[in-house]
């Protein structure tokens, strides 16, 4: 049987390791893509800690699922002429079938299979295998790593900002501006017209956050006075309308719980499995105020997203090229908060 190699994760929580592994082949409704580029990030390495699933029938597992390729080879039911497409991956694995899924809200599918790279083999790999649904089109105006951050990076974001309604009516602050949710969102927000104040914890962060646009204010989230500081920078020391978090300090969100302008919406999309935000209900009331969970996006939501960095609407913000051979080390720089923009693994 013809072999690759991949990045093979021995067990969640374990040890990453390039490994000769059989070149996997499309069942019946799949297709095989040669992956030309796969994001490495926080939500992978989520996934490898175990966040996601730590059922161990599901290790060793070959991570990764934010990537771009070209479609090799197709299963049975596949229509053959979808070789040679240049697509991008949709991370969940959904039954096609429930009501969420009829109407197009694949994100919130009731008959849920799991996440590829999680319950089946990824992309950090020469090729990976996937549902033939989940290979997506990748315009041609996007480079294939502009794909892998399409994916997640910039998908994500566009269905935040459908989740909470994000208009020009808003200054939406983004709890963590520098990383690679934060700073798409950042610039999907300004796309419909949005303030942005950005923060984070660095100078060297708070400073590329600014960068994504003339939109954005950097807000130092180390501030003692941080609510204070959310409510002068937005006009007349009204608060933020909303308030997205990516990073789930509970004191910083607290803070802006607390700066949130009348009817304003808070939205967390990360899993903080140990984390409970506590507010007492007549806050809510008084303040007409919401607090809602995003997960993920749709499929059309994916294929918008690479359309706007097709169009160079939205500029992924793509950091260091990787081997396979890097892509330990790069979790290890992860896990120490020593990476800037996305890392892209080119296999």
């Amino acid at each position: 049987m013809p072999t690759q190699q991949a990045v093979v994760l021995d067990e969640w929580g374990g040890e990453l390791a390039v490994e000769t592994v059989d070149r996997p082949e499309p069942g019946p409704g799949e297709v095989r893509v040669d992956v030309r580029a796969c994001g490495v990030t926080r939500t992978i390495e989520n996934a490898i800690q175990g966040g996601l699933s730590d059922d161990p029938a599901l290790t060793p597992r070959v991570p990764g699922h934010e990537f771009a390729g070209v479609v090799e080879a197709v299963g049975d039911g596949v229509d053959p002429a979808r070789e040679g497409e240049r697509v991008l991956a949709y991370f969940y694995l959904t039954c096609n079938a429930c009501d969420a899924c009829r109407r197009g809200d694949t994100a919130q599918c009731t008959d849920f299979g799991g996440w590829f790279g999680v319950n089946c083999d990824g992309a950090y790999a020469e090729s990976a295998v996937l549902p033939a649904e989940n290979a997506l089109p990748l315009p041609d105006g996007a480079s294939f790593a502009e794909g892998a951050v399409a994916a997640d990076g910039v998908a994500t974001p566009v269905h935040v900002c459908e989740r909470a309604d994000v208009s020009d009516a808003d200054t939406v602050l983004v709890v963590g501006g520098a990383g690679r949710i934060g700073y798409h969102l950042a610039q999907v927000a300004g796309l419909r017209g949005a303030h942005v104040l950005a923060a984070d914890v660095s100078d060297d962060r708070l400073a590329h956050a600014e960068t994504a646009g003339e939109h954005v204010t950097a807000v130092d989230a180390r501030r003692e006075d941080f609510a204070d500081a959310l409510r002068e920078a937005t006009p007349h020391g009204d608060g933020p309308t909303v308030v997205v978090d990516t990073v789930g300090d509970l004191d910083t969100l607290h803070d802006a719980w607390d700066a949130l302008a009348m009817g304003g919406r808070v939205v967390s999309l990360t899993t903080h499995h140990d984390r409970v935000f506590d507010a007492p209900m007549t806050a809510y009331v008084v303040k007409e105020a919401s607090f809602m969970g995003s997960r993920y996006a749709t499929r059309d939501e994916v294929v918008r997203a690479a359309r706007l960095v097709a169009d160079g609407r939205v500029d992924a913000d793509i950091g260091e090229s990787l081997s396979l051979d890097d892509v330990a080390h790069y979790h290890r720089r992860l896990r120490a908060g020593e990476t800037s923009g996305m890392g892209v693994l080119e296999p």
